[in-house]
């Protein structure tokens, strides 16, 4: 994970972040060290952190030998470990000029944890060397040069006689409790011990003097000065005195204060989000795995929070203005909480509000209108207002239902549902909505795959003349000979079975399969529709098949190649052939698709306008588009001619669309006819062709043939004799997509 960090830019950062640490650890340095030499030193240590910053994959554990190697240099000066874990947290990534995302602040946060075991680790190996040698000098050395080492020792050395009683300790032993000499000599050293810690290491050291082991180790607390508690790793030997005159218990005391504190706040920043001082995402995981261990009747609510318009403050007045806005949320949030509400930062601009032992979603969304309250004011950074909203996803649930990515995940899916709903706002999880959304993207992914392997089939639902005589699909002498067929796209979906478009239809627009879609439903229609045309003696009377036609396939540089080959490859002619496009892409059509559509009405091919009433129905332009028939949609023929759902008004813009079409030189096809009354109606006010399930529905080719071979069809519907001398309408047009009935 090299980023985009060039190697110069990445040899200045290194330089850099050298000259900071050294300057932070040299007043440390034992022995004294000039500045030069020490950021020389540093600068190889600071490589080897960059390393393990960017490995792929990442491990920590270099770090280890880098605080070793410190250790070696700053022997046991404990700031200098504090100084070198701070100026790595604070300073590594900026002086590298990145920005300190989620993970490379993870992979800081590890390095600075094994930075400080490897520093500790050779500290304790320095300790136990020196133990050995003072042992050594205890036994074998003058007494001058046993002085010498007991006092000179960076660490505690506590002497004690064969009852424990204190006969010496060193300056840094009493530097370290802060007590003088006389207090000391001739105490146990348990009683310098935290009163919590003092009875266990009375009773060890004890024990020892009894039975051993020969060397005790343990770590405990002291009372240090004022009132200060001091952290010590204790190793007690039991040795024999050199003059033989009994046992002497030797006591090493080495201050790990510093170092526990350092890894009590690693421990707090791996849990606390850095910026907000917030717990973070593994505080959340705690807390909601607990929630799920405990009584199976426990519930949880959750509220996912986003900030509105925060990505506006960063882009327009800068990051460390919106940093101090995330701060100012963070604490208006807090106020906002209920007792035993835990707020976390999840990162960016998202926060989530984890509710325990929830009655129901009305405690989830009494949380939201707090929220929504608490940043209803402007927030204050520096000498600006800044208005800052907030969207969320709530969830409220039994605590065993699922995992904390399952809870996340939908409170996720339902903040976005919020943020398309207007923003400011929040919205509850429905589990039925989030199945469809699953389904959906289920389908999504598998739709390339199901074009490919042909899972996609069409049925045909016919189109009737609304004449006096009866027919194929005649119902009491209303409905007069089937002229044509719809072609409609169904999914044989190996899961879900049969899908109608409504399912998916969509999703080929979204992903662009619906032009390779609509190309096979094209040259399944067609090559359907020739071999009926085969059933009609010399091909008179052959239904016409009507295809829908999508915006994007009219947008296809080729659309009239396809066509002219399809057509070529199953021997229909171009006048069996009509296809629907949508009233509303039609009117926007322009350029190269309107070319298309003069080109393939040129050729033969019927262009009919789908659904129209409801759209734009600009009917100045509708002049001169390249149309042959108008189909009304469903909603105009809804109650048309029915005794209890009679619509005068309705009917009156029926019968006016009739007469425009027709003035128009265009026929008129109506769909979505369900009663005899209503197709009654059509004829009446001389519409000339439906479809609907008064017919009938959407059929298999089957049934299509079945019905051509029992009775005679007819041709397709001719415009009225009152216009069928005007000349034929001029070729103009566009398109987009409708597969449905």
């Amino acid at each position: 994970m090299e980023r985009s960090l060039s190697p110069a830019a990445r040899r200045r950062g290194v330089a850099r972040f050298a000259q900071v640490w050294a300057r932070a650890i040299v007043g440390a340095s034992y022995p004294a060290t000039g500045l030069v030499d020490v950021e020389e030193r540093l600068l190889g240590l600071t490589e080897r952190l960059v390393d393990a910053l960017f490995g792929e994959p990442f491990a920590a554990e270099p770090a280890a030998a880098v605080g070793a190697v410190v250790a070696e240099h700053t022997f046991a000066a404990a700031d200098a470990l504090a100084a070198t874990i701070r100026v790595c947290g604070a300073r590594l990534l900026a002086e590298l000029r990145l920005d300190a995302d989620d993970e490379l602040a993870g992979r800081v946060a590890a390095l600075q944890g094994a930075l400080a075991h490897g520093y500790t680790r050779a500290l304790r190996e320095r300790i136990l060397a020196g133990q050995d040698s003072i042992h050594r000098a205890a036994h074998l050395a003058t007494d001058a040069r046993f002085r010498t080492i007991f006092n000179g020792a960076a660490i505690g050395i506590v002497l004690a006689d064969a009852a424990g009683r204190i006969v010496d300790a060193n300056d840094a032993f009493l530097r370290m409790l802060g007590v003088a000499p006389h207090r000391v000599h001739g105490r146990a050293l348990h009683e310098f011990a935290h009163p919590e810690d003092a009875a266990g290491l009375r009773d060890a050291h004890a024990a020892q003097r009894l039975t051993g082991p020969a060397h005790l180790r343990t770590e405990l607390r002291f009372a240090g000065p004022a009132g200060a508690t001091v952290r010590a790793e204790l190793t007690t030997s039991c040795l024999r005195r050199a003059d033989g005159r009994g046992e002497v218990q030797l006591s090493m005391i080495v201050d790990v204060t510093e170092r526990h504190r350092l890894q009590s706040e690693l421990r707090r920043q791996a849990r606390h989000d850095p910026l907000t001082g917030l717990p973070n995402r593994t505080v959340l995981a705690e807390r909601v795995t607990e929630l799920m261990s405990a009584e199976p009747d426990r519930r949880l609510g959750l509220c996912f929070i986003d900030l509105d318009g925060f990505k506006a403050v960063n882009d327009s007045l800068g990051h460390d203005v919106g940093d101090r806005l995330l701060v100012a949320v963070a604490g208006r949030l807090t106020g906002a909480l209920a007792a035993g509400q835990l707020l976390v930062r999840m990162g960016g601009d998202e926060f989530v509000i984890l509710l325990a032992d929830t009655a129901g979603i009305d405690d989830v969304t009494a949380t939201a209108t707090a929220v929504l309250a608490a940043l209803a004011e402007p927030v204050r950074v520096g000498d600006q207002a800044l208005s800052i909203g907030a969207s969320m996803g709530l969830v409220e649930r039994p605590a065993t239902d699922g995992d904390l990515a399952d809870l996340l995940r939908a409170a996720d899916i339902t903040l976005y549902q919020a943020k398309d709903a207007g923003r400011g706002r929040w919205e509850v999880f429905d589990a039925e909505r989030n199945a469809r959304q699953v389904t959906r993207h289920t389908l999504s992914t598998m739709l390339p795959g199901a074009v490919e392997q042909d899972q996609f089939t069409v049925v045909y639902q016919p189109i009737v003349t609304l004449g006096e005589q009866s027919g194929v699909g005649g119902v009491g002498g209303v409905g007069g000979v089937m002229v044509g067929v719809e072609a409609l796209v169904r999914w044989r979906h190996p899961r879900f079975g049969l899908l109608s478009p409504e399912a998916f239809i969509g999703l080929a627009e979204e992903t662009g399969q619906i032009v390779l879609l609509g190309r096979r439903v094209l040259e399944l229609a067609c090559r359907q529709a020739a071999r009926w045309r085969e059933l009609c003696p010399d091909g008179v009377g052959a239904p016409y098949v009507s295809v829908n036609l999508t915006a994007r396939q009219t947008r296809e540089a080729d659309l009239v190649d396809q066509v002219a080959r399809i057509l070529d490859e199953t021997g229909l002619p171009a006048r069996l052939l009509q296809l629907e496009l949508t009233e509303s892409a039609l009117m926007s059509a322009a350029g190269e698709p309107m070319r298309a559509l003069d080109d393939l009405a040129a050729m033969g091919v019927r262009i009919a306008i789908d659904d129209f009433g409801t759209g734009y129905s600009n009917l100045a332009y509708l002049r001169r588009l390249p149309v042959h028939t108008l189909k009304l949609a469903g909603p105009f023929v809804d109650g048309f001619g029915s005794a209890h759902q009679h619509d005068p008004d309705g009917e009156k813009i029926v019968r006016m669309l009739v007469e425009l079409a027709h003035s128009l030189r265009l026929t008129v096809t109506a769909e979505g006819v369900e009663t005899a009354a209503q197709a009654e109606r059509l004829r009446q006010v001389d519409c000339d062709s439906a479809q609907g399930y008064l017919f009938a529905p959407p059929l298999p080719p089957g049934e299509i043939t079945r019905r051509l071979r029992a009775t005679p069809v007819g041709a397709p519907p001719a415009a009225p004799s009152t216009v069928s001398t005007l000349p034929a309408p001029r070729v103009k047009g566009a398109a987009t997509s409708r597969f449905v009935s």
